[in-house]
């Protein structure tokens, strides 16, 4: 009876093992290379970005936004990125671009990536950074916060006039903070985050996160970000089915086994 039952438990467990998807590769669930050509003037308070591929919308919002490059005289030129995996393979292009990160209060540089992390966990954000060519104006960190609630408008904040996005009621949770970039300035930086260890972003209908806090050195200094891509991996789930079927076969083969003892 006890090696019967023994049998049964380990049949149990095979059946829940051999009855999962495998997990799959990483999955594009968002990603923004910036070459739409838009165009949206000098010193806008927001600008939203969709995706290029996947699904969502990237806000680009506070400090100084020059949209086009016209009031520095400084083209928003972009950096490559391929992922052959991904089928990713964006030329140059453009990027966002703040002209101005010297800000008092609130009014600091910031984006928030609004999308859906639903089916999905080990998720990751990759982005390009590149700071003001002055060694001393260079970004030496970010913050990085999230919130499962839809984003909200908020108009004439204070800092800034005009109409602006906030987490839900103002309230995030905290993922990372002043967390060091790789000096840069002359050529872009890759960054990438790796959000695994955060189970609170997984598995979820709507995701906002935010890149703010921009540190640079002294003065007022450029940002210019391009490439952001969100990605994950598929959540593996029970297939029903298969596992049935191996257990109806496992009470079968326990079945003949106790009638051969009798």
């Amino acid at each position: 009876m006890k090696s019967d039952r023994r049998r049964f438990a380990l049949l149990i467990v095979a059946a829940s093992l051999l009855g999962r998807s495998p997990a799959n590769a990483d999955t594009v669930l968002a990603y923004f290379d910036f070459n739409d050509g838009f165009d949206a003037g000098s010193d806008p308070v927001l600008i939203d970005h969709s995706s290029t591929s996947g699904s969502g919308t990237l806000y680009q919002q506070r400090a100084d936004i020059d949209g086009d490059g016209q009031e520095t005289g400084l083209p928003t030129t972009g950096t490559p990125f391929a992922d052959v995996p991904l089928g990713i393979a964006s030329a140059a292009g453009a990027a966002m671009f703040w002209d101005d990160l010297a800000k008092s209060g609130d009014n600091d540089a910031e984006f928030f990536i609004e999308t859906s992390t639903a089916g999905f966990e080990n998720i990751a954000i990759r982005f390009d950074i590149k700071g003001d060519p002055d060694p001393a104006r260079q970004i030496e960190s970010f913050d990085l916060k999230f919130d499962t609630a839809a984003l909200q408008a908020v108009t004439d904040p204070g800092d800034v006039t005009g109409t602006i996005l906030d987490f839900a009621g103002g309230l995030s949770t905290d993922l990372l903070g002043n967390e060091d970039v790789t000096p840069n300035g002359a050529t872009f930086t890759a960054v990438t985050v790796d959000l695994s260890g955060f189970a609170g972003v997984n598995d979820r209908p709507t995701i906002a996160f935010r890149f703010d806090d921009f540190d640079r050195g002294d003065g007022n200094g450029l940002l210019f970000i391009d490439n952001v891509l969100v990605t994950g991996t598929a959540i593996a789930i029970p297939e029903p089915g298969f596992s049935a079927i191996a257990l109806v076969g496992g009470f079968g083969v326990l079945h003949r086994r106790r009638r051969r003892n009798r």
